[in-house]
C-alpha cells in the first residue's frame, strides 16, 4: 500500500446511486485507492446512514426513485450543518439549469456521467485537502475570537479599575 493509500484508509466515502453497477465501479476504484466505502441505493438510505455516522465525502446521484439528489443534498446540509462533508453530484444531467441547481443546494463538485474514473480519486483528494484547510481556518478563527474576548474582558476590567481609583 502506498503512502496515499495509507492516508486514504481513514477516509470514509458514501456512494449513493440507485444503479448498482455505478456503486460497484466507484467502490472498486476507491477501495483500490485505500478509501473505506459505504453504499446506499437511495437518498433516504443516505440520510439514514449520515444520521449514524458522517462520511468524509458523499458521491450522490441526482436522479433516483423517491427523493432526488438535489433534495437529499438540502436535507444533508440541514441535518449536518457545518459538519456536512463535500458532496459530489453524479448525474447524466448536463443542462445548465441542473448544474446551477446543484450548486444552489450546496454541491461541491458536479460530475457528469459517464464518470471519468481516472480523475475521480484526484478530485476526492483535492476536496479532502480543501476541507482540511477550511477546518484549520475555522480553528484559527476560533482561537483569534477567544483571544479577542480575553482582550475585551481585560480592557473592560482595566477601565472599571481606573474609574474606581
Amino acid at each position: 500500500m502506498t503512502n496515499n493509500n495509507a492516508a486514504n484508509k481513514n477516509q470514509l466515502i458514501l456512494i449513493v446511486d440507485d444503479d448498482a453497477s455505478i456503486r460497484m465501479t466507484a467502490a472498486g476504484i476507491l477501495d483500490i485507492q485505500g478509501y473505506s466505502i459505504l453504499e446506499a441505493d437511495s437518498a433516504e438510505a443516505c440520510l439514514n446512514i449520515c444520521q449514524q455516522q458522517t462520511p468524509d465525502l458523499i458521491l450522490l446521484d441526482a436522479v433516483m426513485p423517491g427523493m432526488d439528489g438535489f433534495t437529499c443534498s438540502l436535507k444533508l446540509r440541514s441535518i449536518l450543518g457545518i459538519q456536512c462533508p463535500p458532496i459530489f453530484m453524479m448525474t447524466a444531467l448536463d443542462d445548465r439549469e441542473s448544474i446551477y441547481r446543484s450548486f444552489d443546494v450546496g454541491i461541491t463538485d458536479y460530475l457528469v456521467k459517464p464518470l471519468n474514473w481516472i480523475d475521480l480519486p484526484e478530485k476526492i483528494k483535492q476536496a479532502g485537502l480543501n476541507r482540511a484547510k477550511t477546518k484549520k481556518l475555522k480553528e484559527q478563527f476560533e482561537e483569534i475570537y477567544a483571544l479577542k474576548e480575553k482582550l475585551d474582558d481585560s480592557i473592560y476590567q482595566t477601565k472599571n479599575k481606573i474609574r474606581v481609583d
